[in-house]
């Protein structure tokens, strides 16, 4: 049999500057990452139940709440030379009076509605109306009540007075009016100076 010839291979050289380098990294190796490196779990004490911390005050920034203005009064002349782009109402929206007084709201009819059609049920009063010469609601609105009874009340005070001298000339009387006839026919015996 023949022999076999047992050849060694001849073993790496180590390189000494890889090795060199391997070593060189791990003492370069910055404090980041050996600080990555977890620590080693010291035994703990058995814990007591766990204390009820107070919540951290944080100090936060003061909070400003928008104020409305505080409306200024506007003299009269002062509205009156505004443009006329400006609405009125957005000028004097701020303005209110101290004492809000009750409004009656939308008129429900026309300013310029015939009264015979507003007061068509209502006859004597269309016939004030007549009398009066008002003829729509505009014009009879410029009246005070007062004013309307003193020209209702009027022409009827003066007609009752010239018939109680009517027949007073004729010897005659209204109902409890006989002082008066007597009054009248004496002014009308004295002579005119």
């Amino acid at each position: 049999m023949a022999k076999k010839k047992v050849v060694k291979k001849a073993a790496k050289p180590v390189k000494p500057a890889k090795a060199a380098s391997r070593v060189a990294k791990v003492a370069q190796k910055s404090p980041k990452t050996v600080a990555k490196k977890k620590p080693v779990p010291k035994k703990l004490a058995p814990q007591k139940a766990p204390i009820a911390r107070k919540p951290l005050m944080v100090a936060r920034k003061p909070v400003t709440v928008a104020r409305k203005p505080v409306p200024i009064p506007v003299p009269e002349l002062e509205l009156a030379q505004r443009k006329k782009g400006v609405r009125k109402a957005t000028i004097s929206s701020g303005i209110h009076e101290d004492n809000p007084s009750r409004k009656l709201g939308r008129s429900r009819i026309p300013i310029d509605a015939p009264l015979d059609v507003v007061f068509q049920n209502d006859i004597q009063a269309r016939e004030a109306f007549m009398f009066l010469g008002i003829h729509s609601i505009r014009d009879l609105e410029h009246f005070n009540p007062d004013d309307l009874v003193l020209r209702l009340t009027g022409p009827a005070k003066l007609t009752v007075g010239r018939i109680r001298k009517i027949l007073a000339m004729n010897n005659r009387c209204l109902s409890n009016d006989e002082q008066f006839a007597l009054e009248f026919q004496e002014l009308l015996s004295r002579p005119r100076e």
